[in-house]
């Protein structure tokens, strides 16, 4: 269960850009998924995107933090 002051924003950019650097995005279970994360919580692809550009390294970071990306130079 998320925290009462989570940004609803970072849940669905931290899942967009996990499947973004693994190069799934175009997958059918994550964008039926994205889809319904969107809806539910009243949000825009476009919303996301724009979150994602403003706070791409902290978001990054949180990923890394819980072990989602790797530590490798070479990734996206």
């Amino acid at each position: 269960m998320p925290a009462p002051d989570a940004d609803p924003l970072d849940g669905a950019a931290l899942l967009k850009l996990t499947f973004v650097l693994q190069g799934k995005q175009d997958e059918p279970g994550f964008r039926f998924v994205y889809r319904g994360v969107l809806r539910d919580l009243g949000l825009t692809d476009a919303q996301v995107d724009r979150h994602i550009e403003a706070h791409g390294d902290r978001l990054r970071a949180v990923l890394a933090a819980r072990g989602v990306l790797r530590d490798d130079p070479s990734s996206p």
